[in-house]
């Protein structure tokens, strides 16, 4: 995809993580609402934003190109088939990678049925490449970091961590101060910080109730993120695994450098036992507000998407070690 995309000179085009697109777009709708009369709100024909957003998306970008086109949101799958319909009609070129076919998107999904008819409308319109490599490059031994302790990833090492931000911001961790975030309206406030390095704990990051826009707000906020009393990850606490997930995503496609000290090695990170904890199930079905049966008819007690994003998490890990990752500019990836 980076070859493809820097290959390609001759139209405007953007680069950017399906999610973030998908905030983005939500944003478009929100501030659209915004400038209409209180009498077009309630009126839905008038008020339908989506021909408006896939317009302007379409007079700003002739390709756009998806890092992992993954659909788990419910109010992302229930527009979907709309808004590419029109961006297609206007004459977007949508290139794409992803870990799932086509027919297996959103798969036990809230409310599935609605948006199945944008599985043919995708097909139709996308050639379906499946290049899956037995080898995955990025889990070679990466070289020697220019840091403190050699590497990224350190096992049960506060104090090279801490050495770690004061090499990288010549401040002494005593002096790190928080920092509060704003966008969207809200505040957000995570850790210690100085300058573009951020301090902050697994807690802090992952066992707090944060979502997608959240980190993407501190992966444009800070270029290093280093995370202190990280545990062992599994299937028992989905809550906090998925939201591991989203964040590697978010700052892997923004090219945050991250650093880890860990409880346990890299390879093990992530545990795939399947024994669900029954207290947080119940948690996380009363965040989303389903029933039993409804959780039933999702992925919610199997762990499939986990799972499935295991190995994708596992892997950019492992890049994210290397040297020639931590040469890349901050927020390289997000680009036009």
């Amino acid at each position: 995809m980076d070859r493809f995309f820097e290959t390609v000179t001759s139209v405007s085009k953007q680069r950017t993580h399906f999610h973030d697109f998908m905030l983005d777009v939500h944003e478009q709708i929100h501030n659209y609402k915004l400038t209409l009369p209180p009498k077009h709100i309630s009126d839905r024909k008038s008020y339908d934003p989506i021909p408006v957003v896939a317009e302007a998306i379409a007079t700003e970008t002739t390709l756009l190109c998806f890092d992992e086109f993954q659909v788990t949101d419910v109010a992302d799958a229930m527009i979907l088939k709309r808004l590419f319909e029109k961006m297609f009609h206007a004459g977007v070129v949508v290139v794409a990678t992803g870990n799932r076919k086509p027919d297996d998107l959103y798969k036990n999904g809230l409310q599935r049925s609605n948006f199945l008819p944008f599985i043919p409308l995708l097909k139709s319109r996308c050639r379906v490449l499946d290049m899956d490599s037995a080898v995955d490059y990025r889990l070679t031994t990466p070289t020697p970091l220019d840091l403190p302790g050699s590497s990224a990833f350190l096992l049960r090492d506060t104090p090279t961590l801490h050495d770690i931000f004061t090499f990288l911001t010549d401040v002494p961790v005593g002096d790190a101060r928080p920092r509060t975030l704003s966008f969207l309206g809200r505040e957000l406030s995570v850790g210690r910080s100085s300058g573009t390095v951020l301090l902050a704990s697994f807690s802090d990051m992952c066992e707090s109730n944060h979502g997608s826009s959240d980190f993407r707000a501190i992966a444009k906020a800070y270029s290093h993120v280093l995370i202190s009393d990280f545990p062992q990850l599994s299937l028992r606490n989905k809550t906090t695994l998925r939201r591991f997930i989203v964040m590697m995503d978010t700052f892997y496609d923004r090219c945050v450098k991250l650093v880890i000290s860990a409880e346990v090695p890299l390879p093990e990170i992530i545990s795939l036992e399947v024994s669900g904890n029954k207290e947080d199930l119940r948690l996380l079905m009363d965040d989303l507000g389903l029933t039993a049966d409804e959780a039933k008819e999702m992925n919610l007690f199997t762990g499939e998407d986990e799972v499935f994003s295991h190995r994708r998490a596992i892997s950019r890990l492992h890049e994210m070690q290397t040297a020639a990752y931590w040469e890349l500019p901050h927020e390289k990836r997000k680009t036009r």
